[in-house]
């Protein structure tokens, strides 16, 4: 018995003996080029089945008898490495800091051609959010609700479908933030918007995104009023191998990706390609999206002195909108899905709000050392676009719209309009006296939107001495669009009159019956070229870096009208010139502090739609350019385990140009949509944001911006109906109202903690405050009218997110999950003033309740 005992206890005791005679193999592995700590990097031993994660802090642990190894770092992203080493019996052994260089051909080259700012350096207020925080976080948001936490960003929804969303910058719209795609201006050439929904599959082949706030460092974002968006795309990756990763919402939104490398081949070749496929119902009725998005890259390395990089991306999809407003009696009736955009026909579901699109993005980038001093980078684009959304029209004044004829549910009731459009017996007389019945009074229509751009933009830089740099370039663009509005659908007609009553040339002799493909009301073309020349001087002496840099462009309008005009179709070339300087520096005290300030003036010239903003060919005379001056100070601190900054910014604007209800289909013939020029506004606030790692396993960090932006002056508007013809010149008494559109006060935390030295779990708090909604100019006719819009309610709300890295047959895993609003918060983003400012007058559009998001990935 006492033998069984003594047996049984050495059984026991075994493990913990062996376990005891191990060694301990420890170090830390982190980023080659940036020195920051590696998390989630695969340190395995190679010939055995044993292996960790680094935590966060990129420390790894395995433990080992003792002998000669080879241990292997691999991370998706990064070169492999492979070290020796030695494990003497009962001693640990401390590796130190394994470094892992990026598994990217030009990256450096990339950098420099997008205009990548750097911390301690360059003299701006940035934020950078990385591949990992994307992939992490982002989910099933529209690409921008990943800039949230970066203090002065407001990033939101609009109406909830798909990809359908905006980002303000220090309270300067869309239209006023550069979007850079590798250095290359993408924003709408036309009006300044962005459609995100064109970039559906944009944030499986991002590396960064880098926001720079104010004037930002590119010398090509000539509307960077509030700030410049710099997203820095994957390109081909030198080592062989591949990812496939899958995910889900809870209202069944669903996604897969497959990316897949060559790795670089003996020939110089690499070939990098990634293809997505998303598609569900939405989260807002009748939202649903049909997606596919693709990249592919190729590179090809000549010898150490030329590099070329080809790539091609783009994201046809098919989405569901909300376009209308939405009241708060209509929430409290419906709730926050309800759309009013659609209805039900013969049991399928008919959204008159819904987008179609395909814009691929081809680049080719040649990079040339030319000597130890000179480097030119190039970049040649194209990049076509197809599609268009739904739209309506109606036969008459008298009839009304789509959206007039509603069902006990609140949607559209399309079956009264087809009856009506089969069964009403009236009469109408076309130009030539005939009469004619069965006509149409409400139809569907496509808005079609087609158009291609190609451009090149080059940069060489001159290393003139040691401390002075020189860098010059152009970037020339030929943009030319195609707008069409075709007949989609009669219901129930037999055809649709055109009667040309607003063209400049009236009938002129042409068809006025219409049916489905045929256009209508509109055809025309813009046509603008662009030639941007710029240069900056960089001194960087000791704690000092100090640049001036200035730009000239030069834009030219052509209109060309195929509707309006039946002889002579084309306007007159018009030449606006623009400019800006800029200048900063930045000062490093010490090691832990530095302080930078920068001041700009640009005089930017006017987007197409307002030089032609009477829909005509004939050009808006004594339009300005809009003018610019803004100045900024900051300070940062930096530390190991602590960051903290904080700068103060003023931003006066003069001569500032928008229209109202842009590109949405009016709901009655009450609204009208208002061209404003002349508007000034000033801008002013405070930004700060900071972190702190408290341990190992725990991250703490803040972020807070209040701002102070008003209007400044009285305009005059010119009124357009929904047939974009001019029916009002009016008053608009806007100074001293706050700016709309964006939270003045944004607030929030962020917290990130490992759990059982494994699981990753990341919360994100924000709250928002003096939020007023954006003033409509026919509602501000009354001079004694001075009541500020309508402040939208504060409001909070708290996003989860759980990460589980794992080894799946010894290849790196990772699942994820996400809950959005975690705490159901009911909350608007964001909407428009009403006749008596406030709550009961106000339309707007409210955030989506608690959500959740499952993903899980495999790289090979």
């Amino acid at each position: 018995m006492k033998k069984s005992l003594i047996v049984a206890f050495l059984i026991v005791l075994m493990p913990a003996l062996q376990c005891a005679a191990q060694s301990l193999i420890t170090g830390k592995v982190v980023d080659a080029a940036g020195k920051k700590p590696l998390g989630d990097v695969n340190v395995e031993i190679a010939d055995l089945q044993t292996g960790t994660l680094t935590n966060p802090d990129g420390i790894f642990s395995i433990s080992i008898d003792s002998g000669n190894f080879i241990l292997r770092f691999s991370k998706l992203g990064y070169l492999s490495r492979e070290v020796a080493a030695t494990v003497k019996q009962g001693k640990n052994l401390d590796m130190g800091v394994v470094a892992l260089r990026q598994d990217v051909i030009a990256l450096d080259e990339v950098k420099i051609i997008s205009s990548v700012a750097q911390e301690r350096k360059n003299p701006v207020a940035l934020s950078s959010v990385s591949a990992t925080k994307i992939e992490e976080q982002l989910g099933d948001q529209p690409y921008p609700e990943i800039l949230k936490m970066a203090p002065g960003v407001y990033s939101a929804r609009t109406g909830g479908g798909s990809g359908d969303a905006e980002v303000s910058i220090r309270g300067f719209g869309q239209e006023n933030v550069a979007l850079l795609l590798n250095g290359i201006p993408i924003s709408g050439v036309e009006n300044g918007l962005v459609y995100w929904n064109n970039w559906i599959g944009l944030s499986d082949v991002t590396r960064t995104i880098q926001v720079q706030r104010g004037l930002g460092a590119s010398n090509v974002a000539l509307n960077s009023v509030g700030g410049t968006i710099n997203i820095v795309t994957k390109t081909t990756e030198v080592s062989k191998g591949g990812s496939l990763s899958m995910s889900v919402t809870d209202y069944g939104n669903r996604k897969i990706a497959l990316n897949l490398s060559t790795g670089l081949l003996k020939n110089g070749m690499s070939v990098n390609f990634l293809g997505s496929r998303t598609a569900g119902p939405g989260y807002v009725d009748a939202t649903y999206v049909d997606a596919w998005s693709y990249f592919v890259s190729l590179s090809k390395q000549f010898n150490a002195r030329h590099t070329l990089v080809f790539t091609a991306m783009g994201a046809p999809e098919r989405h569901g909108q909300r376009t209308l407003k939405l009241s708060g009696e209509e929430i409290d009736l419906h709730g926050i899905k309800f759309n009013k955009d659609w209805g039900s026909y013969n049991g399928k579901i008919n959204n008159a709000s819904e987008n179609f699109y395909h814009k691929p993005y081809l680049t080719l980038n040649h990079y040339w050392n030319i000597s130890d001093k000179v480097f030119l980078a190039s970049s040649a684009y194209y990049s076509p676009g197809w599609g268009g959304g739904k739209w309506s029209e109606t036969y008459g004044y008298a009839t009304p719209s789509i959206f007039e004829y509603r069902n006990p549910s609140g949607q559209i009731d399309w079956d009264a309009i087809y009856n009506n459009n089969f069964n009403h017996t009236d009469t109408a007389t076309l130009s030539n006296g005939q009469q004619v019945t069965g006509f149409s009074k409400n139809i569907q229509t496509d808005f079609l939107a087609d158009h291609w751009w190609a451009g090149l933009l080059s940069r060489l830089e001159y290393q003139h001495k040691e401390h002075l740099k020189c860098t010059a370039g152009l970037h020339a663009r030929y943009f030319k669009s195609r707008l069409q509005e075709k007949v989609r659908d009669l219901l129930g007609g037999d055809f649709y009159i055109d009667d040309y009553a607003w063209a400049a040339d009236g009938v002129a002799g042409r068809n006025e019956i219409k049916t489905v493909g045929d256009i209508i009301k509109l055809d025309n073309r813009a046509i603008v070229p662009e030639l941007n020349l710029f240069g900056q001087l960089e001194w960087d002496y000791g704690n000092w870096f100090v640049f001036l840099s200035g730009s000239l462009n030069n834009t030219w309008y052509q209109r060309e009208d195929y509707y309006n005009y039946v002889d002579d179709t084309k306007s007159e070339m018009v030449h606006r010139t623009g400019y800006d300087i800029k200048g900063g520096a930045n000062f490093n005290i010490s090691e832990h502090h530095n302080v930078y300030c920068n001041a700009g003036y640009f005089s930017m010239v006017p987007y197409f739609k307002y030089v032609f903003g009477n829909y005509t060919n004939i050009p808006v005379r004594n339009l300005s350019n809009e003018k610019v001056t803004s100045v900024e100070a900051g300070y940062a601190f930096t530390r190991k385990n602590a960051t903290a900054k904080i700068n103060f910014y003023a931003t006066w604007w003069r001569d500032k140009n928008f229209l109202s209800n842009e590109y949405i289909q009016l709901e009655d013939e009450a609204q009208t949509r208002a061209m404003v020029t002349g508007l000034s506004a000033f801008h002013q606030g405070v930004e700060a944001e900071a972190g702190y790692r408290l341990t190992k396993d725990f991250y703490l960090g803040g972020l807070f911006a209040v701002g102070d932006w008003k209007w400044k002056n009285n305009v005059q508007a010119t009124l357009f109906d929904d047939n974009n013809v001019p029916v009002d010149t009016v008053a608009v008494y806007a100074d001293g109202l706050y700016v709309g559109g964006a939270p003045q006060l944004q607030a929030g935390l962020t917290a990130k903690l490992t759990l059982l030295n494994t699981f990753q779990l990341t919360g994100n708090w924000l709250i928002y405050g003096k939020n007023f909604a954006g003033f409509d100019p026919t509602g501000r006719t009354d001079p004694g009218d001075n009541t500020q819009p309508y402040q939208i309610p504060s409001y909070n709300f708290l996003d989860l997110h759980l990460v589980y890295p794992f080894l799946f047959m010894h290849h790196e895993a990772r699942f994820g999950l996400s809950c959005y609003n975690v705490m159901n918060e009911t909350y608007i983003i964001r909407g428009e003033d009403g006749s008596n400012h406030d709550a009961a007058t106000f339309s707007g559009f409210w955030g989506f309740g608690r959500t959740f998001n499952f993903d899980l990935k495999i790289s090979f």
